[in-house]
């Protein structure tokens, strides 16, 4: 796995600067670890490669969203109304469910990858 790529995937992914990337790399160590942890190939083709780097990057930003949740669904105070439109952290379980089923052949999904046993 080519380390590089799954950076560049998970800056694409957040729209982190490069001049921040550095901030999240242990995050990003964290995800390609657990990643690792749960595949069930050893030696991947180049195409299966490139979906284990998106998947650390999926990963990565799941653990991303967590960290920078900031709960704010709907919230008025005179004529100011501040309103999040979409949920980070949804939307990262919901991208990391979605490339974890894609990957499925590659990882075992009888660990926790969804936030529970199954």
């Amino acid at each position: 796995m080519n380390i590089a790529n799954v950076i560049t995937r998970f800056r694409l992914l957040t729209g982190i600067s490069n001049d921040e990337i550095y901030k999240w790399k242990a995050l990003i160590d964290d995800a390609c670890d657990y990643v690792n942890s749960v595949l069930i190939k050893k030696e991947l083709s180049e195409s299966e490669a490139r979906k284990v780097e998106m998947l650390c990057a999926v990963y990565a930003l799941k653990l991303h969203s967590l960290c920078n949740d900031e709960n704010i669904t709907s919230f008025t105070a005179g004529d100011v109304q501040i309103t999040s439109p979409e949920n980070r952290t949804d939307r990262g379980e919901k991208l990391w469910r979605e490339y974890s089923e894609k990957c499925r052949d590659l990882i075992d999904t009888k660990e926790f990858l969804f936030g529970r046993v199954i």
